[in-house]
């Protein structure tokens, strides 16, 4: 197993913000993510730009859809012409098991609308997997609490075993699937990278997750004591090409730290120390900050402060 020193903790509140995708027909995805999934659009800053929500505010969007520049130039959305490193899959943490329940149920009588990608069990989560109209791959999931997570010392015991449907849905709701409910985030991301020695060097020791899991080809990283904020894999083979910003599928994801303890300006200064990419750098509003940066993959993360 790789190791990296880690001699820098990212704050323990910290967690993925928002996912941004670049998508080939924004309405088609707009109708994906309102009528399936339940989102809300809460702004269109241009007919190419599309933020959603779940509770109607813009500072608070967990989507963004972006018009793909590329798609206009004959993207096979189900036959990708270039494998590369960037989304596996975005995960959306809903706060309680009846909403999966409810989900499920909701997705189970929207079969022609979607794909199924599989269902699992975790151990310390319970999964949906599908994906949407551009082939993104979404994970839908509710954590169990988490003092049933099981730990040894830094590492947290995780598994893929087969949900327990019928367990699941004895806890749907007699309303159903209306809509994302309140207390819904990004729970995580995981992506294809073409190195984990790499991805641990970014991911613990310069950006200062702790390393919380690993499992045949991947490795999982976390803020404080969560199973994982952000996964990477190489199940794509090690000789893919770098993420690109012009292609359907992950446009950036943002991390969103606390606003206390000068956590931007110690994790920004590490950005330095070790020549990391920053693209656009040092955006301010009021006492919001924000960064642009990638990883050894060309994976674009948005850092920020509210």
């Amino acid at each position: 197993m790789t190791s990296a020193r880690q001699d820098f903790n990212m704050h323990p509140a910290t967690r993925i913000g928002y996912v941004s995708l670049n998508v080939s027909d924004i309405d088609r995805s707009l109708n994906f993510y309102e009528k399936v999934l339940g989102f809300r659009k809460v702004d269109s800053p241009s007919n190419e730009r599309v933020l959603l929500s779940v509770d109607g505010h813009t500072s608070t969007y967990l989507v963004e859809l972006l018009q793909a520049k590329e798609a206009g130039s004959g993207y096979k959305v189900n036959m990708p012409e270039t494998r590369r490193a960037g989304l596996y899959h975005f995960a959306i943490l809903l706060p309680e098991r009846k909403y999966l329940a409810d989900m499920l149920q909701n997705l189970s009588e929207k079969r022609s609308e979607i794909r199924f990608d599989g269902l699992a069990d975790h151990l310390v989560s319970e999964s949906i997997y599908i994906r949407d109209p551009d082939n993104i791959g979404i994970e839908i999931y509710c954590d169990r609490p988490s003092l049933q997570w099981e730990w040894d010392r830094s590492r947290v015991r995780m598994a893929t075993n087969r949900l327990d449907t019928e367990d699941l849905l004895r806890e749907s709701t007699p309303s159903g699937w209306k809509a994302m409910p309140d207390r819904t985030v990004i729970g995580h991301v995981h992506l294809h990278v073409r190195n984990l020695a790499n991805a641990m060097k970014f991911y613990r020791e310069i950006l200062g997750l702790n390393f919380t899991a690993t499992y045949p080809g991947a490795y999982f990283f976390a803020a404080g004591k969560y199973h994982h904020h952000i996964a990477t894999n190489i199940w794509l083979g090690a000789s893919i090409q770098p993420a690109s910003p012009e292609s359907v599928g992950l446009n950036h994801f943002g991390i969103e730290l606390p606003n206390k303890e000068q956590q931007y300006e110690r994790t920004t200064k590490r950005f330095r120390q070790y020549e990391v990419d920053t693209p656009q750098y040092g955006q301010s509003k009021g006492s919001s900050k924000s960064i642009f940066l990638r990883d050894m993959d060309g994976i674009t993360i948005r850092l920020y402060t509210r």
